[in-house]
């Protein structure tokens, strides 16, 4: 499995690992795992999340699931 760069943003660290060195063993991680941290405090609390996880999360961001937690509407062209 090839190493990826973690990705930065919104203060949010993203990073792809793989699933074997995930220290959280209440389920399986499969071949890779998703982790996210607070990029103001990395060392704080860290959130795995399975792929199948991350891939729900990301449609449902995409599908506007969490649009209500925001603060402001988003743009209409959205």
């Amino acid at each position: 499995m090839s190493e990826q760069e973690p990705i930065l943003s919104d203060g949010v660290i993203i990073e792809f690992i793989d699933g074997k060195d995930v220290p959280v063993g209440h389920k399986d991680f499969g071949e890779r795992a998703v982790v996210m941290r607070d990029a103001k405090n990395p060392e704080g609390p860290i959130l795995y999340f399975t792929e199948a996880e991350w891939d729900a999360f990301i449609a449902g961001v995409k599908d506007g699931e969490f649009d209500d937690l925001l603060d402001e509407e988003p743009p209409a062209d959205v």
